[in-house]
Formats: structure tokens, C-alpha cells, sequence
């Protein structure tokens, strides 16, 4: 087996002789359009867009709702003339608002227990006194025994 040495991925990264490195100027400039685009459009929208892509003359932005995507989709007459004023940015034609929900893997669990009422863990009790099986009769009893007072909201 050759010996080879590890190389630091910062070393990996700072290498500009393959697609990387295009892929690495690529995602500074959309983070330059984002930064660009949130400090002109109205708060909350600019907190849920972002410069997603860039497709010929094309800039598409993403959103993390139909909600605010039809907002932005407003806003793109403006958000063509700010942008025409950079010099230092691609000049672009149309503007296309995508959905682009954050969560796209798991779901997100809290590490925060759950609160069960008094009245809940009872009755999840009484069903396990009912319950023949006895692997659910010992789950259902150790459930029960989770309650934890419910604050009022």
C-alpha cells in the first residue's frame, strides 16, 4: 500500500484546478446577491430568500414558503432594477422565485420532553391495566409515568 499523507481540506479547497474551485466562486457570488438582495427588501421577506441560482440571465431566488415566494414575486421588478445598479454583479434579465423549504430531511426533534396532564397519563395507565400483551402493558406504564405538568398558554 503507497504511503500517503492526509492533506487538510482547507488545502483541498484552496485549489483552483478543477470544478471546486468554479463551484466555490459560484456559491460566494450567490452569497454576494443574497447579502445584496436582504439588505434591500422590506424585513421579514428578506429573511426568507436567498440567491439560489443562476441560470443563463436568469437569477433564481428561493424561498422557504409559497407564502413568501408570492411576496417576492412582487418585488422582482424592483429586486431587477437594484441589481441592475451593481456594477460589480451579472446583469439579469428575469428573476424566477422558487419554494425551497428548509426541512428537507428529518424532522427536527426537540430535546425538550414533551409535557402529558395528569389526565392524559391516567388514562394511558387505565389502558395499559386493560392491555393482555405484556411488552405493551410495561411500555404503556412507563409512558404513563412521563407526565410532566402542562403550563397554561
Amino acid at each position: 500500500m503507497a504511503n500517503v499523507s492526509p492533506k487538510s481540506l482547507a488545502n483541498l479547497l484552496q485549489q483552483r484546478s478543477d470544478h471546486l474551485s468554479m463551484l466555490l466562486s459560484q456559491v460566494r457570488l450567490l452569497r454576494r446577491i443574497t447579502a445584496v438582495i436582504r439588505h434591500f427588501l422590506p424585513e421579514p421577506l428578506s429573511l426568507h430568500c436567498h440567491a439560489a441560482n443562476i441560470d443563463g440571465g436568469t437569477l433564481v431566488i428561493g424561498c422557504d414558503s409559497s407564502t413568501w415566494a408570492a411576496k417576492l414575486r412582487y418585488q422582482s421588478p424592483h429586486i431587477l432594477k437594484r441589481l441592475g445598479e451593481r456594477r460589480d454583479l451579472p446583469a439579469f434579465r428575469h428573476i424566477r422565485v422558487r419554494v425551497q423549504p428548509h426541512d428537507r430531511g428529518e424532522p427536527h426533534s426537540s430535546n425538550r420532553p414533551l409535557a402529558m396532564s395528569d389526565h392524559t397519563a391516567a388514562l394511558i395507565a387505565s389502558v395499559a391495566d386493560g392491555t393482555a400483551d405484556p411488552q405493551l402493558k410495561a411500555a404503556l406504564l412507563r409512558l404513563s409515568k412521563r407526565a410532566k405538568p402542562v403550563k397554561n398558554r
